[in-house]
């Protein structure tokens, strides 16, 4: 089986979903987005030139307890949908014996909502909602690099997370997250052309500056997307896709009113990979549903994925 490269571009653009994603973490949630940093293919080298992407990103879960706004909150459910536009480049000669890209993605438009609700036995059930609606925060990608070991690939990529969306510190639900972040991730893909078979892992760690407004820093966060996937022509592919989630350093600060609340989950589900032959391998669309199977501080629920890439 010949099977072409196409979502290796798509790979080096995909975007993490900010605000009410879900983890550990101030408001039970984090910068990162369980699955969406990889795909298929996902440390193979682009091929030269531009790429652009459309990605959709959603959300939906609740979690027993978090902080919002400084105080401790129970009874959360949140959902999101984000809409991210990304451009990338990759160049042709090589850099440190492997292949450079760099891009970025903006958050043309996000949506999240939350609902608290706290059963009590004296008043029965209070509750409040609220949604926001905007520009989120952005996501830079200043350097990807990746290496080529006959079936084996390598990436080491940086990704930094700019608090661009909108943030008001009295508001229930935010687009924006109102601080920087940090992710620095290492790629690992075997991939059998002979058969179309890959198999891919993802660390990454991010680090987290202070949301200034709330006198609350998130911890250091260990992330690990992981894949196995199958093509079954050369323009698709179906894959079993998850990922492990562990906060490995506290929450701190003023506004920490649980303490640490360091955060665990993991997740799985199935993903799709299609390259329409009318476009020569240069498009490629990909569907992704993961579901938490178990978590500990953090949003529970769902997280669903579309994208949309093409190369020139």
């Amino acid at each position: 089986m010949s099977v072409c490269k196409p979502l290796s571009a798509l790979a080096g653009i995909v975007a993490c979903v900010c605000a009410s994603s879900a983890r550990a973490s101030e408001g039970a949630a984090s910068y990162y987005f369980a699955g969406a940093f990889g795909s298929f293919l996902t440390a193979v080298a682009p091929e030269p030139g531009f790429t652009v992407a459309s990605q959709t990103l959603m959300f939906g879960g609740q979690s027993q307890r978090a902080v919002l706004r400084g105080r401790a909150t129970f009874g959360l459910s949140a959902s999101a949908v984000y809409e991210y536009l990304a451009g990338s480049y990759a160049f042709e000669p090589q850099i440190l014996g492997g292949r450079l890209q760099v891009g970025a993605a903006a958050p043309v438009f996000g949506t999240a909502s939350m609902n608290v609700s706290l059963d009590t036995s004296r008043f029965g059930t209070l509750s409040n909602g609220a949604t926001d609606s905007g520009f989120g925060d952005m996501l830079l990608n200043p350097f990807a690099f990746y290496w080529s070991f006959g079936e084996l690939h390598v990436k080491l990529a940086q990704w930094v997370v700019a608090p661009t969306g909108r943030y008001n510190v009295n508001s229930l639900i935010n687009v924006g997250r109102n601080y920087w972040a940090f992710d620095t991730q290492v790629g690992l893909t075997w991939f059998h052309k002979a058969t179309g078979t890959e198999l891919t892992v993802l660390p990454g760690i991010m680090l987290n500056t202070t949301n200034t407004a709330t006198d609350y820093t998130s911890g250091t966060e260990f992330h690990l997307d992981f894949m196995a996937n199958q093509f079954l022509a050369p323009t698709f592919a179906l894959g079993l896709q998850g990922y492990w989630y562990k906060q490995i350093g506290p929450d701190t600060g003023s506004g920490a009113a649980l303490g640490a609340f360091m955060g665990e989950s993991f997740g799985l589900g199935p993903a799709v990979l299609w390259t329409p032959e009318a476009f020569k391998g240069r498009a490629a669309i990909v569907l992704k549903w993961l579901h938490d199977i178990s978590n500990t501080n953090r949003l529970n629920g769902d997280w669903g994925q579309v994208a949309v890439s093409y190369r020139f």
